[in-house]
Formats: structure tokens, sequence, C-alpha cells
């Protein structure tokens, strides 16, 4: 069985104790970067990702899971950016601004366009575009030998993080463009409704927990890359990263996730044996 009540509050303590952890080594972490920009990127992903950690847990407590999906998905993304800056001297950094710089530009270059296809104009398109093409030709003067900055799934390949973007972040980014997958849901489950209103209402209530059992699940991925992303950037900046209370405090995220892999496991093996769901695997919710 699920206990999501015990997950919120495996996952709210993870979460606080984990802050405290790279509240004991950022500086040290920071000190040791010698490239200033590299330097920069990195304190202010600490930021962002601490802030939406922060906002998703109240999401949690709130029971707000929708937004809690969506708040996963950009931590799971923002902790492969930061990781991937820390990587190297610094080019992966200038490679993110690069990136930015060229679709600033291009992006006013397609607004410019679609408005003059509609004999329109906005100054602040133009601007954008000029604004974008001055920034790219300042950052090629200076540095013009920068790689193009890694596309989501490269972005993810290139930490050794394939399996997550394949299991978690990719089907993240499809349901929260339009959460088509719940859409999808509701419609499946209204034609068991026209079946059996008792069938339908049953059906109903154990999707809805299913849909808060994803979305706590989800986060505790997040916030397992959120850690590993930290872990390694210590490990590859300060050398060996040893922290006994490092160490029980992911073992506890990691049963935790195990759990719900599990939970998946067994009950997609019983439904091929054409076993109903919500008969053998209950989810408890609060």
């Amino acid at each position: 069985m699920i206990d999501l009540k015990k997950d919120t509050y495996t996952i709210l303590n993870f979460n606080s104790d984990l802050d405290e952890l790279i509240k004991k080594y950022k500086d040290t972490l920071l000190t040791a970067l010698t490239d200033d920009t590299q330097r920069l990127i990195i304190r202010h992903y600490l930021r962002i990702i601490d802030e939406l950690c922060r906002q998703a847990c109240e999401c949690l407590k709130n029971k707000s899971y929708s937004t809690l999906e969506a708040l996963s998905r950009v931590v799971m993304e923002q902790s492969a950016n930061k990781l991937y800056v820390g990587m190297d001297e610094g080019n992966n950094g200038r490679s993110l601004l690069r990136s930015s710089n060229q679709l600033i530009e291009s992006n006013g270059k397609a607004w410019t366009a679609y408005l003059e296809s509609q004999d329109a104009q906005n100054p602040a398109a133009q601007a954008r575009q000029k604004n974008g093409a001055s920034m790219l030709s300042h950052f090629n003067e200076e540095w013009s030998d920068v790689a193009r900055y890694p596309s989501g799934k490269g972005l993810f390949k290139a930490l050794g993080w394939e399996n997550h973007y394949y299991a978690f972040y990719a089907p993240l980014c499809d349901s929260v463009h339009s959460f088509s997958d719940e859409m999808s849901a509701l419609i499946g489950i209204g034609k068991i409704f026209e079946h059996s209103e008792v069938e339908g209402v049953k059906t109903l209530q154990y999707w809805d927990k299913e849909r808060r059992r994803l979305a706590t699940y989800h986060f505790a991925v997040a916030l397992g890359l959120r850690a590993e992303a930290f872990a390694r950037l210590c490990e590859l900046q300060l050398g060996e990263f040893k922290d006994e209370k490092a160490d029980k405090l992911f073992t506890k995220l990691k049963n935790l996730v195990e759990t719900h892999d599990n939970f998946d496991h067994a009950r997609l093996d019983a439904m091929s044996k054409g076993l109903v769901a919500y008969l053998k695997f209950p989810i408890k919710t609060w």
C-alpha cells in the first residue's frame, strides 16, 4: 500500500535537511569555482531551485497536485542545467549564455516577420531582434569558439540522466503543456459510467488517488535529481564528497522512490493478468 501522508512528511523533511546540507557546502563550492561567469550562474541556479522546491513543498502540503507536477518538471530541468554548467571550466556556462542571446534574436526576428505579414508593427519586436543580435555579436567577439548548448534530451544524456529523461522529464513536459493525460483519462472513465455507475465511481476515485500519487512520486524524483546534481558538483569541484548525514538523507528518499517503483511494477503485472488495480493496490490519501 502507498501512504501519501507518510510520503509527504518524508519529502518535506528531506527537502528541509537538503537545504541545510546545501547551506553547509555552498560557500566552499562557490569559492572553488575559478570562472566568474560559471560561479555567478551556479549561484543563481542554487537560489532558483531553492525557491522552486519551497513552492513545491507548499503545493504538496496544500494538495495542489497539478501545480506540483509543473514545478517538478522545472526542478528537474534546472537541476540538469546547474550540473551541466558546473561540469567543465566555464565553457558550458558560456554556451548557455550564447543560446539565450540566439533565442532573443530569433524570437524577435520571427515576431517581426509575423507582424509584417499582418501589415502591423510593434517597436518591441524590432528592439528584441536588435538587442539579441547586438548581445550575440558582443558575445562572439569575447568568446568565439563556444559550442552549442545541448537540447533537453542532449542535456540529460550528457549528465547520464537519459533514463530519467524518458521515464519522468519527457512525460511531465508532455503532460503539463496541456494536461492531456488527465483529459484522456477522464473521457475514458466517462465511458465506464455509461455501463456501470458503481464501477465508474470506483474508477474515478482510484484515478484521483493515482493522480495524487504520481505528483508526489514525481516530486520525490525531482528532489533526488536536485540532491544528486549538488553532490556531483561538490565531487567535481571539491574532490571526494563524503557526508554521513547526506548518505542517510539520500537513502530515505531512495527508499521512497523504490517503493513507488515496486508498486508500479507489481500493479502492472497484476493488471496484465486481468486483476482490477483498486482492489489489490490501495493508495491511502489524506
